[in-house]
């Protein structure tokens, strides 16, 4: 192979808070053409991997969750799930302070109530599946991976940062009320780097696409990171290249400006 392209779904590959709630036919074509260019594609999403793979591109690997889980064909190249004990303070701090939550699992995720009118917003606005999820066990915690914090005010962030900051690292959605929640260690990046060791591919070879603060560390590890038309302004100091919108077909013209299509 020659290398390899990561790409961020929300926000990179769909954007639902500007009304592109699924791939286009543009999108998936050129994934396709990278594809048969002898090019590793690669998914590296906050999403979990239970309802990752419902992009309509096809793709090598997923590495999913922040970067907690990552597979490549059909191998996992990275697993980390959260510590049980920070979890159970964490969902006990959030439970407290009246914050709706869902916890990811590479084969289901959970929810406390899946009818609650937040939680229900937020699958919409990012075309979730609710077959997904299921209510929170009884008997214990879930093993977890991820936590979608669905706050009210960024003081609620700024404010679980100061009490978990040194346990689990906050990475807010750019647009929309939600903070991906993982452990400290975990990144995006850290998947990336574990997929671009497996299987030896030189650096300069290798290219992400994002749009968010949480994607900083994917674009970081890669030889050319490139941010979409509408992104974070954290972005702008670590890219090479601004591509187009979601909507104006910015990962097509994206992988044709590096001539990788």
């Amino acid at each position: 192979m020659k290398g390899a392209v990561f790409f961020d779904y929300d926000g990179t590959l769909t954007d639902g808070p500007e009304g592109v709630n699924e791939t286009t036919e543009a999108t998936r074509r050129a994934v396709a053409r990278l594809r048969e260019n002898g090019y590793l594609a690669v998914l590296d999403t906050g999403r979990a991997m239970c309802y990752a793979d419902h992009s309509g591109v096809e793709f090598d690997g997923m590495i999913t969750s922040n970067g907690t889980h990552a597979m490549v064909r059909g191998e996992v190249v990275l697993d980390q799930p959260i510590d049980g004990e920070a979890l159970g303070r964490l969902m006990a701090r959030l439970d407290g302070m009246g914050i709706y939550y869902g916890i990811d699992n590479p084969e289901k995720c959970y929810a406390r109530d899946l009818n609650e009118a937040t939680f229900i917003r937020w699958l919409r606005t990012f075309s979730i599946s609710p077959a997904v999820f299921r209510p929170l066990p009884s008997d214990g915690r879930p093993i977890g991976y991820k936590l979608s914090v669905l706050y009210h005010t960024m003081d609620e962030v700024e404010r679980l940062r100061a009490e978990f900051g040194g346990l689990f690292s906050f990475d807010c959605h750019n647009g929309y009320p939600c903070v991906d929640v993982t452990a400290r260690t975990a990144s995006k990046g850290r998947g990336v780097r574990a997929v671009i060791g497996r299987f030896g591919l030189p650096l300069e070879n290798t290219y992400a696409f994002g749009d968010g603060a949480n994607d900083i560390d994917m674009l970081r590890s890669v030889g050319h990171a490139v941010a979409m038309g509408r992104h974070a302004q954290e972005l702008d100091a670590i890219c090479e290249f601004v591509t187009k919108r979601v909507r104006d077909e910015g990962i097509e013209f994206g992988l044709k400006r590096y001539g990788l299509i």
